[in-house]
């Protein structure tokens, strides 16, 4: 059959469609940046730092040996060179080298040791000035100087004899958190010009580095040792997610793809009604990307993901119309379809509030999937009532009968008084078994496919620094300056509790650099304290250890120009630093890292201080699934109200309406009860799909109340194929490696299928014999 001009137009408008999502969509693969979101602008600061700033740019390579063997620094070395000529990279360092520190120190820090001297100069001024101190003083500059460090110490000690760059420096250990297995592994940094969230370029250069990596091991077989390479860091994490997320994407559309088609060929036995069915949902989908690429700037590939469950729920609204046009003419379809016009429009308006309430959920991706759905189920509406009359007017369709649907409602309204009583047993078995739901309280648990890259990150972390990962204390102000001056009053905070005890170390800012008003306290004292007789003091402890006076036997000409915090981080010592510092026009935040402590003591500890907090990843993590449970919670009830809302309008009758969610709320108790038995945590996401299964049965009770085409046979016919193309939407969710998706799979499949077959047992419908299936 020829196409005529309507459908003509269509399929180019449709082009237009897919070729401006296909040439202008960004896609995000970051889980993190789906699921967490900061309360607060620290928070917000912090997670934008991670997602794109320095620390999502690096990878962390561990190097080791199948043999636990000293590792050659020939082949270290090698390595390096050859992972700094991958284009791309910016820098590869070993963790915790010196060759930073002491480049610093001859283009930056000369000039500055006065002003970094200390941060408590009145109890080490007066230390040093001593008769004794300086004697102390003269004993460790002889030591420097025939150390292996001898160079540097004579360029500093030529302008700074007491060495006063180094007092913040009591051992080499405190200069960076070294390697604590050195030796048996060796750990190399390496940085990237690309942010760790573009994968695609991150995937390449991991490719190229294992490459060279293998190259390399290939070659130094005659060391008879067995090269092993393991990495961790932001670029990993991203790339090993979109993995699984484009898996996932392929798996679930292909497989949802053929589902819908073999159910949609045994209901309608048309080509052309499939073909023009696909092209109204190629519409929609399109239309939903470039909506979200145009609100957001970017469609994040979960948002794809949970999205293509829409499709089920959007092809209902043809099926509705294809279903009850069966029995007229072509030239009447449009007619019938606008008679089932308002209980489509109140059916989908109802379903929009379970999405839409997903967008206030908390999870900041599913406001991406709140659009997603609220765009997709609009229309798709508007293109049932308006568009497939016409693109279907000229075709036959058949539909063939399910003939299990009719016969379950005569079977129910048979045995009604039965399933009556079995449903309010149950009801009891669920509200018995509320005693025994808990809570997810750790939002990690919600991608335990990912475990095994968490356990390696740990391993690899455990041999750099002994710092706990994700624990450290957050200082905040409005410029670099105060900041700075509210760390030094931190660190006073936990100097005593490493004497009491209650924390092992810490790592700040200093010895790198202090606020300008401590700098400016340092240069007063001492000027003050640098005297002819402490002179002479200091000449005299010269001599005793065989130092000339002549070169060494003056003190320092102090200026009081301060080293600001930018030329620090424009230094060598910069990389060093930019993990602990984050500096933007409204904000400043330094992050002090800390070693093993007593969480309860160290938070009582920094109370007194404003703008000052101690921060845990998985505190926040575990608040921040509180807080989603309790939103989830909410959003639960006030998507319920509106539904109840909506439908006391529609039927002028509460009664009416709460009758209408019986079967929806029935299917969810069934399924908590069974999630109960099981043992398994319940968490948020749970109670979204609740939500969701709510807005989606309440279409089938609406049709099958309102009956809008008069035959009840016919309409529960067409509540079966909805039913079935929604359920196998979601159902495809659960050969997904993800775990969140499987989650909603489960109880959103089981919800819909469950009521769809309550609403012929709560809903009566007379005349039932006069009627054929």
């Amino acid at each position: 059959m020829a196409l005529t001009r309507f459908q003509y137009l269509f399929l180019a408008l449709l082009c237009i469609l897919i070729s401006l999502t296909v040439y202008t969509t960004r896609f995000k693969t970051d889980i993190s940046a789906f699921f967490i979101a900061g309360d607060n602008a620290e928070e917000i600061l912090l997670a934008s730092e991670i997602q794109s700033g320095a620390l999502s740019r690096r990878t962390i390579l561990s190097i080791g040996t199948l043999e636990k063997k000293r590792i050659s620094q020939r082949f270290i070395n090698d390595l390096t060179a050859r992972l700094k000529a991958i284009p791309g990279v910016v820098g590869v360092w070993k963790a915790g080298e010196t060759q930073e520190f002491f480049k610093a120190l001859e283009q930056l820090y000369l000039p500055y040791g006065p002003q970094l001297f200390s941060r408590d100069p009145t109890l080490d001024v007066k230390g040093l000035f001593s008769e004794q101190g300086l004697k102390d003083r003269a004993t460790g500059l002889k030591k420097a100087l025939l150390s292996p460090q001898s160079d540097i110490v004579k360029k500093v000690a030529d302008n700074d004899p007491l060495l006063l760059i180094f007092n913040g420096f009591k051992t080499y250990q405190q200069l960076l958190p070294t390697q604590k297995m050195q030796g048996v592994y060796e750990n190399l940094l390496l940085e990237t010009e690309m942010s760790g969230m573009d994968v695609a370029a991150q995937t390449k250069i991991q490719q190229q580095i294992t490459t060279v990596f293998t190259d390399l091991a290939q070659q130094s077989k005659t060391e008879d040792l067995n090269y092993l390479l393991e990495m961790t860091g932001v670029p990993i994490f991203a790339a090993a997610t979109q993995g699984m997320l484009e898996a996932d994407i392929k798996l679930i559309s292909t497989l949802s793809t053929i589902a819908l088609a073999i159910l949609f060929f045994w209901i309608f036995r048309s080509v052309s009604v499939f073909f023009w069915v696909s092209c109204l949902l190629a519409a929609v989908i399109t239309t939903n990307v470039l909506v979200i690429n145009l609100i957001f700037g970017s469609v994040h590939a979960m948002t794809m993901a949970v999205g293509s469950t829409l499709v089920g729920v959007c092809v209902d609204y043809p099926i509705h119309a294809l279903v009850h046009s069966q029995s007229v003419d072509a030239v009447k379809r449009a007619r019938a379809i606008a008679k089932i016009w308002p209980s489509m429009l109140t059916g989908g308006i109802t379903t929009l509030m379970g999405y839409l309430a997903l967008g206030f959920s908390g999870y900041p991706g599913f406001q991406q999937v709140a659009v997603y759905a609220g765009t997709g189920i609009a229309v798709s509406l508007l293109l049932t009532r308006y568009v497939l009359p016409y693109l279907i007017a000229g075709t036959k369709t058949i539909s063939s009968p399910i003939p299990v649907t009719f016969l379950w409602i005569k079977f129910c309204a048979r045995f009604r008084l039965l399933f009556l009583a079995l449903i309010l047993g149950l009801c009891g078995v669920s509200l018995m078994s509320l005693h025994s739901l808990h809570w997810l309280q750790d939002l990690q648990q919600l991608t335990p496919e990912l475990d095994y890259l968490k356990i390696k990150d740990q391993e690899i972390r455990s041999r750099m620094v002994s710092i706990e990962p994700g624990r450290f204390v957050l200082v905040s102000a409005a410029d670099a300056e105060s900041a700075l001056q509210k760390a030094e009053q931190v660190y006073q905070v936990l100097d005593q509790l490493k004497i009491q005890k209650n924390l092992t170390d810490y790592f700040g800012l200093y010895p790198w650099i202090l606020s300008q008003k401590q700098q400016q306290q340092n240069v007063n004292l001492l000027k003050m304290a640098m005297t002819d007789a402490a002179q002479k003091n200091w000449q005299k402890a010269l001599v005793s250890q065989g130092l000339s006076i002549d070169s060494l036997g003056h003190f320092t000409t102090i200026t009081d120009q301060p080293l600001a915090i930018e030329q620090v981080l424009h230094s060598p010592i910069g990389r060093l630093l930019d993990n602990q510092i984050v500096i933007n026009d409204k904000q400043t935040l330094i992050i002090i890292w800390l070693g093993e402590h007593q969480p309860d003591v160290l938070q009582q500890a920094l109370e007194g201080l404003p703008q000052v907090q101690y921060f845990s990843q998985r505190d926040l993590l575990n608040k921040m699934a509180i807080t989603y449970q309790n939103r989830a919670e909410f959003m639960l009830l006030t998507g319920f109200a509106f539904i109840v809302l909506i439908l006391s309008r529609r039927y002028k009758s509460l009664r009416k309406a709460l009758l209408t969610l019986v079967p929806a709320m029935l299917s969810t108790s069934i399924i908590l009860a069974i999630w109960s038995y099981s043992g398994e945590p319940l968490s948020f996401l749970h109670l979204v799909g609740f939500l969701l299964v709510i807005s989606i049965c309440d279409d089938f009770t609406i049709f099958y109340q309102e009956n809008p085409g008069g035959n009840i046979a016919i309409t529960y016919q067409a509540i079966a194929a909805s039913m079935l193309t929604s359920a196998l939407g979601f159902g495809c969710l659960m050969v997904a490696q993800t775990s969140i998706l499987r989650t909603l799979a489960e109880i959103v499949t089981g919800g819909v299928i469950l009521g769809f077959l309550l609403c012929p047992i709560i809903i009566k419908q007379s005349g039932l014999k006069h009627e054929k299936a």
